[in-house]
Formats: structure tokens, C-alpha cells, sequence
């Protein structure tokens, strides 16, 4: 694991996989740019280097045999404690252990930790665990980013009107908001005052009139939109950013919305129909701007009056103190 991660993402909690994933075969991933293999043993998850000790090879292109993973190569086998447990050939078992990752199950999803003494696992949203809503994940490839750039993009609420025109914001003439910000040493939360009937095609097929919508911040790696109208919660939507490498990031997208009369799996299809597009282009931009990084190196982004959140993810992200912090600003989306 490079030293070049901030520091709370180095010693943070990352989900690998949903949990009803898992099933008779390894699954490979990259954390860090450290793979990681997972299985199940004893219909428990297991996290583990994807090492063999013998040779190196990778356990993930093994076999499970009975709660044990087998390497490709020699047929070496390890056990849930990553203990060596078989040699094929010889009744000999040498004091060998793979090395096993701390496991955490939550929202449905299995986390681990690379940090030698892993921190305690942070904050997550409470709609999450709300029975009173429908839930459901949307788990999407890998794509080119950078891990900050890309929580930062997905709370910042002046860049839709180039990015994704029509879809979410309308290109007509600007309404002023107010914005009421909260910032301090455990996140980030924006509320924009909205109370109209939303422009973009988005919101007005699956809203109607909103009255606010909300941006948070969940130190290291979470972020999360909320949309309400006067019935109370619309939808919500909670994306969980894994940095699989430098500027490799894999999202974790989990829907709440409340329950009516339209089944949870319309609901599902509509709103990965609609996000499926507004997807693509936060990839391409982001993607671009990795690119055009290449020509700069390290800069120093310019921070601007709409930049409300961004500031608090780096600091955060990097161990760097947040003060508590109460203001409002009026934008004009």
C-alpha cells in the first residue's frame, strides 16, 4: 500500500463486495492497489491477501474446498484464520499462514481494513438502516478517477448545469437558493432550499415539487444525496467510493426511497434508467481531469464560493482538523 494515500483513507474501512455475492468461488478485488481475495468459510466472509505464501501466486484463481481456499499452482490450502492446513503430497503442514484481513458486515456489504490496528468502523448514514424504506444497491464497475475528486464531485451542486444539462438543473434562467452549511470534525452537510418545481427532467418525472435537498459528507469515503418534497422523503442516494488504485475508484451506490404503491424492483429499474446516464458523464469528466492532471502535477485547486463540502472531504480525508462551522450562503442553481 502506497504512502501516498491520505491518511484516513489508508487506515479506513473499505466495502469489498455485497454479501449475497459471495458464493462458491473466490472473488478477486484491489484495495489500494493491494489485492485482496474473499470467500466464504463456514458461511462467514473471509478477507485475505491474495497471496499465496508458497510462491505468490494469486489464491483468487484457487478453488474453495470446504471453507479452505486452494492455490493454483502447488494446491495449497488455507483455512479462515489463514493458517496453512494442507500440502498435497506430504503429511507435512509447514508454519505457514496467509495473511487475513479484519471483516465488518454492514448494510449488506463486507468491509475490511488494511491499517495494522484498524480503526473503529465510522459512521454510516441512519437511512441505511431505516425499515421503514425500501432499499436497494447498485454496484458499478470501476471507473477512472481520483478517490477525492470523485466524492467532491458527487456533492458539488454547481457543476450539473454543464455536466449533465436538462437532466437534473434546467439550462433557463438561475432561481436563487438558500443554502444552509454545517461543517465540522465528523463531516459535512448541505441543505438547499429549493420549495419549486424542479427544472430538470430528472426530478420532475420522479419528484414532482421539491422543497429541499441535502448533501452530506460521511468521513473518509462516503457521501450521500437526499431529496425530499412535501411528503417527506423522495429518494436518497449513499455512494460508498473504494479507491481499487491511484486513479482506479470502484463506487458502492445504495438507493432508499420511501415505500408506495410501485414495487421495489420498478423502482430499481427507474432510477438506475435514470442515473444510468448521469453516471457516464461524471466518468467522462473525471476521467478528463485525471488526464489533463498529467500536464500539472500537484496543484493547488482555487476554491470558490460554491465550493461548499469539498474543502471539509480533503481536510478530513487527510487528517486535518475540522472546525465546527455553521453558516448559510445563497447560490443560484
Amino acid at each position: 500500500m502506497s504512502d501516498a494515500w491520505p491518511v484516513a483513507i489508508a487506515q479506513g474501512w473499505h466495502p469489498l463486495a455485497a454479501l449475497d455475492a459471495l458464493g462458491s468461488k473466490p472473488v478477486a478485488r484491489r484495495l489500494m492497489g493491494t489485492p485482496v481475495v474473499l470467500f466464504l468459510s463456514a458461511g462467514k466472509p473471509v478477507v485475505m491477501l491474495d497471496r499465496c505464501p508458497h510462491r505468490a501466486l494469486k489464491l483468487s484463481d484457487g478453488c474453495v474446498q470446504g471453507g479452505t481456499i486452494a492455490c493454483p499452482y502447488h494446491g495449497w490450502r488455507f483455512g479462515a484464520d489463514g493458517r496453512c492446513v494442507e500440502v498435497p503430497g506430504s503429511d507435512a503442514v509447514p508454519a505457514v499462514s496467509a495473511r487475513v484481513l479484519p471483516v465488518e458486515i454492514r448494510a449488506g456489504l463486507v468491509w475490511t481494513c488494511l491499517a495494522e490496528t484498524p480503526p473503529p468502523f465510522p459512521r454510516l448514514p441512519a437511512l441505511l438502516d431505516d425499515p421503514a424504506l425500501d432499499h436497494f444497491r447498485w454496484l458499478v464497475a470501476p471507473s477512472r478517477m481520483r478517490l477525492l475528486d470523485g466524492i467532491e464531485n458527487m456533492l458539488d451542486a454547481s457543476h450539473p448545469h454543464y455536466v449533465h444539462p436538462w437532466f437534473l438543473r434546467g439550462t433557463g434562467k438561475r432561481r436563487a437558493m438558500r443554502v444552509e452549511v454545517s461543517l465540522g470534525p465528523d463531516g459535512a452537510q448541505a441543505v438547499y432550499h429549493e420549495n419549486a418545481r424542479a427544472e430538470g427532467i430528472m426530478p420532475r418525472l420522479l419528484e414532482g415539487k421539491r422543497t429541499v435537498s441535502i448533501g452530506r459528507y460521511f468521513p473518509p469515503t462516503i457521501g450521500q444525496l437526499e431529496f425530499r418534497t412535501d411528503r417527506g422523503l423522495s429518494v436518497s442516494l449513499t455512494a460508498i467510493f473504494v479507491p481499487e488504485d491511484t486513479d482506479l475508484v470502484r463506487p458502492y451506490a445504495l438507493f432508499s426511497t420511501r415505500r408506495g404503491i410501485a414495487p421495489n424492483w420498478l423502482k430499481r429499474w427507474v432510477l438506475k434508467a435514470f442515473n444510468l446516464p448521469l453516471l457516464r458523464q461524471d466518468q467522462r469528466v473525471l476521467a478528463d481531469q485525471v488526464e489533463a492532471l498529467k500536464d500539472w502535477g500537484a496543484v493547488d485547486f482555487a476554491i470558490g464560493p460554491a465550493d461548499l463540502i469539498g474543502p471539509t472531504v480533503w481536510r478530513l480525508a487527510n487528517g486535518r482538523p475540522q472546525a465546527v462551522e455553521q453558516r448559510e450562503a445563497i447560490l443560484y442553481l
